[in-house]
């Protein structure tokens, strides 16, 4: 049964097969699949597989389904490709920031996959696994598949919705004699079987062709005796039966901890009093004649010695199985078909025995005690066993677990490098090209504030940060922590971009904790990726900078991070220190932006770099950054993990070209919560052309609040709380007071002392009054002389006049 272009066909030859394949394989391989098209069709076909959707005949049982569903659900498939190939694997990014050479892992190409009979589903897994990484992958079944995994693979690509996936998966059952038809065009062949069946493909590889071989292993169970009791013996009678020891992780032979005689004996009849017990749980499988000879060889062998030998030795059977005892340490493989051999093995002998099979070594079921697990796994692993289990788990494994001593992805992927020269893209942490809109805004509302607080927590939320408000019943940002650290690894990426310089800068880190925790902690962990000389000092409580002056003059700091409030107000209260120190040469701020006075007055402590670094929220996480060739207010967009669209103010649609709109992010990113264009509460419009810093992500550049909240002294202020509080019409103006500190300007229509009593009661307010952080000015003026915005007309609320 071949597939081909996602279509089942019994009666294609092998030429017109290929004639199909090869037209379109250029363009797969120019174009490899996307991740996320990936496992977004692995989610919908285990779906639709565990409701019994497909129509897939006998062999794919109640049993198969739900190990195949297992299988494909993306956090088993992340974890696999994080597990074996690390966190963003096909980012093309530096290997450290402080040189200029970046590499990723890409593709294979095409990998022709030639399976064996003894496992009927692990062509489908080795086929999902390789288009994990985007490769083409042509699949020669064993001549006994009898079109199962046709069937299966035609099942899944009837889950792609984006049509996608059907040039990178194809099944052609090509005859021995027809391989190298296939081989010819391979840029990687992964094949199953024994030696000599491998050798002979292997013969056949075209010149430069990786050669991916999975060869027979041999398994066995270890039992140190004092460990043993009748559920370890049921479990080494199970993972017999189980697959008739046709797996390579089937144990054949049953080493005891032990070289005394009576010992092993003893073993050998609770050996098969459990298989007795056991062997009629598991179906078992009919030896063709040959193997059927083989089992019966062994057996009268095995009497012979009994007879003549010199070497103890006895038979145990039953119905369908048998047990071999021979009193000598030695390994070699079993007939199969639930014949255990039985062998003693003491460990100080471990790597002597079982050397001759060493490369051969997969797993070892170990029961043990406790006291012994870590001895004997070290020197079960230094003898060769590359995989130690739980008796009753040799067949079962793990996500990201090494298959036969190797992480498979890595043998059906490249690992590529690009070096830049050192001023080519300095400040750029990945050379990846933006992305593409993600599939889950498609349809989508638009999500305000109540319906991130209340209807968006996931189940993956592990960690959890305030997120506004200071009274009341807290509201919370969730995220789990693979979340966070590819949050922080995007924003340590933007700061770098903005000027951060691993090698040499030296930061204070001036940020607040208290109710203010998620930036320091925030900046802690990306400074961290930066692998940056970090001090977080955090800000101050009070108004005393003394120390914070004398940490930056005895450590040599020419950085600092933190708000433009604190930051101005460190220079003002230790001018003198710092004038005469004169090493601060970057701020990095967050929040606001500083006046055009405090910029100059900063300035002239020699401080050369100015810049709003890094541009996010609690909810939504970092979401822009800056660079040194835009203006205060610019930001890349932080691509790895965020999506924006600018939408008008009053409708939903897009803004025309240099139009200004409401901000509407979506998490790329986000398993802990669902941020789906999630409107922040911020104005902004795109700002059109290539940047001349060298990065492709968009620009956009903010313009204010649109919403219930403004930014000011490091606080996050309610106007309509504060108008209601007032008691009397209001208007607040966002301007710097005199000593350089933000300040609000309040226009009251009433007594100005008593309103200012009333509004100060504002817990965010409050704090800012408290920590001299924002100033507040509160005057009388009838509504009728409240201020008008130049354009429009109208009196707002709120107007900004800090830029």
């Amino acid at each position: 049964m071949y597939l081909i272009n996602g279509q089942l066909s019994p009666t294609l030859s092998l030429d017109q097969a290929l004639n199909s394949l090869t037209a379109r394989l250029p363009i797969a391989l120019g174009q490899p699949c996307d991740i996320e098209t990936v496992l977004a069709t692995a989610e919908r076909f285990a779906a639709r597989l565990t409701a019994g959707e497909f129509d897939l005949g006998s062999e794919v049982d109640a049993a198969a389904r739900n190990e195949i569903a297992a299988f494909c659900t993306p956090a088993s498939l992340k974890t696999k490709l994080k597990r074996e190939l690390g966190e963003q694997p096909f980012s093309l990014r530096r290997i450290d920031y402080r040189a200029s050479h970046f590499e990723a892992w890409r593709p294979l190409g095409l990998v022709v996959h030639v399976t064996p009979a003894n496992a009927p589903l692990l062509p489908f897994f080795a086929i999902l696994e390789s288009l994990l990484l985007g490769n083409v992958n042509w699949l020669r079944p064993s001549s006994s598949d009898a079109g199962i995994n046709a069937r299966l693979l035609q099942a899944f690509l009837s889950c792609d919705t984006s049509g996608q996936l059907a040039d990178f998966i194809a099944v052609t059952p090509a005859k021995t004699s027809e391989l190298p038809q296939l081989m010819v065009h391979a840029d990687g062949v992964s094949a199953w079987g024994g030696d000599s069946a491998l050798e002979a493909i292997r013969k056949q590889l075209p010149a430069g062709c990786r050669w991916i071989d999975w060869g027979h292993k041999i398994s066995f169970a270890y039992l140190v005796p004092n460990a043993i009791d009748s559920a370890a013996l049921d479990a080494v009678a199970d993972e017999v039966c189980r697959f008739d020891q046709q797996a390579c992780s089937s144990p054949q032979v049953v080493f005891v901890d032990s070289d005394d005689q009576a010992t092993l004996q003893a073993i050998g009849e609770q050996l098969a009093e459990a298989m007795a017990r056991r062997t009629s749980q598991w179906p078992a499988l009919t030896p063709s004649e040959q193997e059927a000879a083989d089992i019966t060889s062994r057996l009268a062998f095995t009497r012979l010695d009994q007879v003549f030998g010199a070497v103890p030795s006895r038979i145990w059977t039953g119905e369908g199985w048998r047990i071999i005892w021979k009193h000598e340490a030695a390994i070699e493989p079993s007939p199969l078909f639930r014949s255990v051999l039985l062998r003693p093995l003491p460990r100080a002998r471990l790597v002597d025995t079982l050397r001759p099979w060493r490369t051969r070594l997969q797993s070892c079921g170990l029961v043990a005690n406790a006291a012994d697990m870590a001895g004997l796994s070290h020197a079960l692993i230094a003898a060769g066993v590359g995989r130690l289990a739980p008796m009753q788990a040799m067949h079962e494994g793990y996500s990201g677990e090494p298959h036969d001593g190797v992480y498979a992805l890595s043998r059906l992927a490249r690992r590529v490098s690009v070096t830049l020269a050192a001023d080519m893209l300095p400040r750029q942490a990945t050379l990846d090209l933006p992305p593409v809109a993600p599939a889950s805004i498609v349809g989508q509302p638009v999500m305000d504030k109540a319906a991130f607080l209340n209807d968006s927590m996931r189940d993956g939320a592990q960690l959890f940060f305030r997120s506004g408000g200071s009274s009341g019943v807290p509201k919370l940002a969730g995220f789990s922590y693979g979340d966070y650290h590819r949050q922080m690894q995007a924003a340590a990426d933007g700061l770098f971009a903005a000027g951060i310089e691993p090698a040499s800068d030296r930061v204070l880190n001036l940020l607040y904790a208290g109710n203010l925790y998620g930036g320091l902690l925030s900046f802690f962990t990306l400074l961290d990726k930066l692998g940056v000389t970090h001090y977080p000092m955090g800000g101050p409580n009070d108004d005393d900078y003394s120390e914070i002056a004398s940490v930056i003059v005895s450590q040599k700091v020419n950085t600092l991070i933190g708000m433009p409030s604190t930051i101005y107000q460190l220079f003002v209260r230790e001018e003198k220190t710092l004038r005469a120190y004169g090493g601060i040469k970057k701020l990095m701020l967050g929040g606001e932006h500083l006046g055009a006075s405090q910029r100059e007055f900063i300035a002239s402590f020699g401080v050369t770099t100015i810049r709003s670094a890094i541009y996010g929220s609690v909810d939504a996480g970092p979401l822009g950054h800056a660079c040194h060739a835009s203006p205060d207010g610019v930001f890349h967009l932080l691509t790895d993990t965020q999506w924006l669209e600018i939408v008008d103010t009053e409708t939903d649609q897009p803004v025309a070209p240099g139009e200004s709109g409401r901000l509407l992010f979506t998490s790329r990113a986000r398993e802990g919560q669902k941020v789906v264009r999630y409107e922040i509460g911020d104005l902004g419009r795109w700002v059109d052309g290539e940047c001349a810093c060298g990065a492709q992500s968009p620009r956009f550049e903010l313009q204010g609040r649109h919403g219930a909240l403004i930014r000011i002294g490091t606080m996050f202020v309610q106007p309509q709380k504060l108008a209601a509080l007032a008691e009397v019409p209001i208007q607040l103006i966002l301007e710097y007071g005199s000593a350089g500190r933000e300040c609000i300007r309040l226009l009251a229509d009433g007594d100005a002392e008593a309103v200012r009593a009333r509004v100060s009661t504002d817990p965010e307010l409050k704090l800012g009054l408290d920590t001299e952080l924002l100033e507040l000015e509160v005057s009388s003026r009838p509504v009728a002389e409240f201020e008008r915005h130049t354009h429009s007309g109208k009196t707002p609320l709120v107007m900004d006049r800090r830029r």
